[in-house]
């Protein structure tokens, strides 16, 4: 993996050193953070992240550290290409991967093109999730930002249109294209999505966006896994599967009068066998903060709901089979994944070190849903919220917190 992004790379530094060093621009960005939660009675790993190393009740700076560096060189008077690397703690030691590469062919003052390896739009912080310095928080309210983990980039093309309306911009994002990539905390099972479309449609002013966004797409899912140790005999976990996906979002940001507020709200949903790993679920949050001087203290309040798939539990074909599986509401030798129930409220602070640099801390309590009957009513007979569902240890008990520090810097 290393060897091939080395020689990647050189490619791509080897293509932009054969063109004048006055068209190539490089903007560097890093956060380096430390994260920890308290749950030492089941020690889970809560994975709501960037990354996939997950936060544990040890003290890890693998999960909120990154390092990116994005190039951009002008092709011609109205083409550029674009590509940024990202270093981050996923599966490794900071493996180092290729997060976007695509040319942007401008036709006009209002309309553009992008080919290659994009960013999907369906975020309010979309285009710069890995630049922490250019939000509040230390990492996006995973309850959202979850949800379309890990379809969060498409190989294929995108056309932007921004028309001028009143005092503002209206925006069309149009997108189609693919995507091939890992399942997180899956060992070794990934995805095949294609036939990917959707569009993003934002209005943005001075101090304020709005958006909305949408889109389909065919999943394949492979893999699967033993699980030994849960105390239930030997689990099976088969994630074989097929199936439609569909996602709509929407949300507004006001940067106004030293009054900040975010709020986002999403909705997943899948069908077949496909959602037997990933069942339907929805989810919001809501952010307000106020700076003083150097200071923007925030509270965010965040809830992720929705319902276990029953595809295969009457025949005992759900993703999960074998031990004493408990909780089953058909009542059979098998289960699905259960869907993530849970809210959160996260107390922060940023601190403006410098134009390029700003301290975060924050205090998050995660309720981990556990009534019976509402479990009950989301096909499930257990949860583990936005930690990872490792059926050899018990969900966590009632709440959690997690405290997080970060630096973030752009260059």
């Amino acid at each position: 993996m290393k060897k091939q992004f080395n020689l990647l790379a050189t490619a791509i530094f080897s293509i932009l050193a054969a063109h004048s060093a006055q068209a190539i621009q490089f903007d560097g960005f890093m956060t380096a953070g430390a994260s920890v939660h308290d749950d030492s009675k089941n020690k889970n790993t809560y994975i709501g992240g960037l990354g996939d190393r997950g936060i544990t009740n040890d003290v890890t700076f693998e999960t909120d550290t990154r390092f990116g560096l994005q190039i951009s060189s002008d092709v011609t008077e109205d083409m550029s290409v674009v590509a940024q690397l990202l270093g981050t703690g996923v599966d490794g030691n900071f493996n180092a991967i290729i997060e976007r590469a695509y040319s942007d062919d401008e036709l006009n003052d209002i309309a553009s093109i992008h080919v290659g390896k994009i960013k999907q739009p369906v975020y309010l912080v979309n285009d710069y999730i890995e630049v922490g310095y250019a939000y509040p928080w230390i990492r996006p309210p995973v309850e959202v930002y979850y949800l379309n983990n890990p379809l969060n980039t498409v190989n294929g093309i995108e056309f932007l249109l921004q028309v001028p309306v009143g005092p503002g911009t209206l925006s069309f994002q149009p997108y189609l294209g693919s995507n091939r990539d890992d399942i997180p905390n899956a060992q070794g099972a990934y995805f095949e999505a294609e036939n990917i479309y959707g569009i993003d449609v934002k209005y943005s002013g001075h101090g304020y966006i709005v958006h909305a966004s949408t889109f389909q797409c065919e999943v394949k899912t492979y893999g699967g896994f033993i699980l030994t140790g849960t105390g239930l005999g030997d689990v099976s976990v088969d994630l074989n599967g097929k199936g439609d996906c569909e996602v709509t979002s929407a949300g507004f940001n006001l940067d106004m009068a030293n009054v900040v507020v975010y709020a986002e709200w999403q909705d997943r949903t899948t069908t077949d066998t496909l959602s037997r790993a990933f069942g339907d679920q929805d989810a919001y949050y809501a952010t307000i903060g106020y700076r003083f001087g150097k200071f923007l203290p925030h509270i965010t309040y965040a809830s992720i709901d929705g319902k276990a798939s029953t595809v295969g539990l009457a025949t005992d074909t759900g993703a999960i089979t074998g031990g004493a599986l408990a909780g089953n509401p058909a009542g059979s030798q098998s289960m699905n994944f259960p869907v993530a129930i849970q809210t959160s409220i996260t107390a922060g602070l940023r601190y403006e070190v410098n134009d390029s640099a700003a301290l975060k801390i924050e205090y998050s309590v995660v309720d981990i849903e556990d009534d019976p009957q509402k479990l009950a009513d989301a096909n499930q007979g257990t949860n583990y919220g936005l930690f990872n569902a490792d059926f050899t240890k018990m969900p966590p008990d009632g709440s959690v917190g997690i405290f997080s520090v970060a630096l973030d810097v752009i260059f």
